[in-house]
Order: C-alpha cells, then sequence, then structure tokens
C-alpha cells in the first residue's frame, strides 16, 4: 500500500494487520447493496470494500464450523473476495447467454458458407445453433444465480451479510460508520490499531 504514510494509522497492527476497517452486518442483500453504493457515492472505492468468501470455503480455512458469521467479523484468517454487486452479476450472466449464442450462431454461418447451403437450410441451421447457445448459456446462467442466491441465504441463516470497509483516517471512520448504520448495519463497530 504505497500511500499508508499519508494515512493516519498507528504502527501497530490489528487483526488485519496495520489496517482500520468498519464492520457491519446486513439482514437483507437489498440493505448491503445500498450502504455499499452510499460508500462508493462518499469517496470510498470499490476496492476498500470485501466480503468473506463462501461458507464452505471459510470453513475449509478456518478449520472449523461456521455457526454464526458475527464471529468471523474480526477473525483475520477469514478469507475474503472484492464485493460483486447485483447490477455486475446480472451483467456476468448476461455475457454466460449472450457469448455461446453469438459464437454458435457465426459458427452456423461459417458451415452454410462453406457448404454451400440453400438459404432456408442456412436460416434454419444458423437459427438451431443459436437456440442451443442460447439453452447451454441459459443454463449456466441459471446456476450462477442459484449458487449466488443459495450463498446469501445461507450467509442470512447463519447471522447476516458481512461486509469490511477499510478506512484511512478517522473522518473516513465517523463516515464509514456513519452510512453503514443508516442502511440498518447491525454490529457496526470498527477494528484495527488505534489512530494515533
Amino acid at each position: 500500500m504505497a500511500d499508508q504514510q499519508h494515512w493516519e494509522w498507528a504502527a501497530q497492527t490489528g487483526p488485519r494487520g496495520n489496517l482500520r476497517e468498519a464492520v457491519a452486518l446486513f439482514s437483507t442483500e437489498d440493505e448491503l447493496q445500498a450502504a455499499v453504493d452510499d460508500l462508493e457515492c462518499h469517496g470510498f472505492s470499490n476496492a476498500a470494500v470485501s466480503r468473506p468468501k463462501s461458507i464452505p470455503e471459510i470453513e475449509a480455512a478456518v478449520q472449523h464450523p461456521v455457526t454464526s458469521v458475527q464471529d468471523l467479523e474480526d477473525d483475520a484468517s477469514v478469507p475474503r473476495e472484492a464485493y460483486i454487486d447485483k447490477d455486475s452479476r446480472s451483467s456476468g450472466m448476461m455475457v454466460m447467454i449472450v457469448v455461446p449464442v453469438y459464437i454458435l450462431l457465426l459458427a452456423g454461418a461459417g458451415i452454410a458458407a462453406g457448404h454451400g447451403l440453400e438459404t432456408w437450410e442456412a436460416v434454419v441451421l444458423t437459427v438451431g445453433l443459436g437456440l442451443i447457445g442460447m439453452l447451454g448459456g441459459g443454463y449456466y446462467a441459471m446456476r450462477y444465480s442459484r449458487r449466488a442466491s443459495e450463498r446469501v441465504r445461507e450467509e442470512q441463516a447463519r447471522g447476516g451479510l458481512l461486509l469490511w470497509v477499510r478506512t484511512g483516517s478517522r473522518e473516513q471512520e465517523d463516515r464509514a460508520l456513519e452510512i453503514l448504520r443508516r442502511h440498518a448495519g447491525r454490529d457496526v463497530h470498527l477494528h484495527g490499531p488505534a489512530i494515533h
């Protein structure tokens, strides 16, 4: 972190090393999304926001069952990942559908041109391959969406959706805490080395 010298951190370390973070639990994905949107509108970068990985990945890392997400809030061994919002997930699912359709449409047109098919045969082949691409892409998009929904439900069943927000100054801390509370964040607090 090249800009660490400009931040107001003390030299001592906390749960995530020399990092100060605001922490919150959310009951719903909509509340979580609203908080992240508000954070980004108030100067927090996407890189400052993180979420825990899936429960099975966490259990493998910490080597014990996770019964409460709240127990993970200040645990440095919990693996993390960048927060992916609903819009990005929707865009990803569209790509999963559109790319196979596009590739198979091109393949159909190429096969039709290469074999000198009649116009109606070329149309049937191209449209048929496009439909196959749409069905295949739709299947994987549906699986992706189902996994994301199951993951949210699993976290909610264990106490809520956990969010960490890296802060670099007292002003950022105050702003992050206020935003997290405004969007129904629970157990909102800070962890990390004390600011001097």
